[in-house]
């Protein structure tokens, strides 16, 4: 395990050269992918980590578990599918690479048509607050991602994922290159914001925190997926 944390202690890449970077970053998730018993270790380790514990999240649509958090602002997480599914194109706050460990999903890139409001406020953090957007979310380019697929994306870029059952990846974020992230959702035209936790909403934050309870209850799932 300790050579996985060294290496991605030490990554040192571009980010903005996705490219070069997705050269680096595949090989990273492709030997922890292989080695089931590092990643094994390193998801026990969590739960004797308060700060990893506190970074872990549920969400409607996926759960989250952060096995590491390097000091050069990247992180490594494994995430699990829930089976609820939304078409809700979206960016990121951090350009990324991630691997299908299992399962698999829908991905479809897409392109912003019309004109951005970002004066939309601050707390329009939840689709309960999201509010009417002139802009689209329009599909330019659909892939399938199955188990042992990898791919990257830049934080400007706009998709969705629409996963199968069981479907849980590795996830190896850069560090954070903006303040907000857009969702959008298709269905109703409406938009809202996600920020880094220093600039969430309290109850957003306490709403999404992943308790002990459920962190066992992931784990059990991953043991039983073979995943680890």
């Amino acid at each position: 395990m300790s050579d996985v944390l060294d290496a991605l202690d030490k990554l040192d890449v571009d980010w903005t050269n996705l490219p070069e970077t997705h050269r680096t970053t595949r090989e990273i998730l492709a030997e922890l992918a292989a080695d089931r018993r590092t990643l094994r270790t390193m998801i026990d380790r969590v739960r004797e980590t308060p700060s990893l514990m506190a970074l872990c999240e549920r969400h409607r649509l996926l759960d989250k578990i952060v096995v590491h958090d390097a000091p050069n602002g990247v992180r490594l997480r494994v995430h699990i599918s829930t089976k609820e599914h939304r078409d809700r194109p979206h960016d990121h706050r951090f350009s990324f690479t991630s691997r299908i460990l299992t399962g698999a999903y829908r991905h479809t890139r897409h392109e912003l048509v019309g004109e951005l409001d970002e004066s939309v406020p601050w707390h329009v953090q939840d689709d309960a607050d999201a509010v009417l957007s002139e802009v689209k979310a329009v599909p330019r380019f659909v892939t399938r991602q199955t188990a042992g697929s990898t791919y990257s994306l830049h934080h400007t870029e706009v998709h969705t994922t629409f996963t199968t059952p069981d479907t849980v990846s590795l996830f190896l974020r850069g560090p954070s290159e903006k303040d907000r992230s857009l969702i959008t959702e298709r269905e109703t035209g409406r938009l809202w914001w996600r920020y880094g936790a220093d600039k969430e909403r309290e109850d957003r934050r306490v709403r999404k925190q992943m308790q002990p309870a459920e962190f066992e209850e992931l784990v059990g799932r991953l043991h039983r997926l073979d995943v680890i």
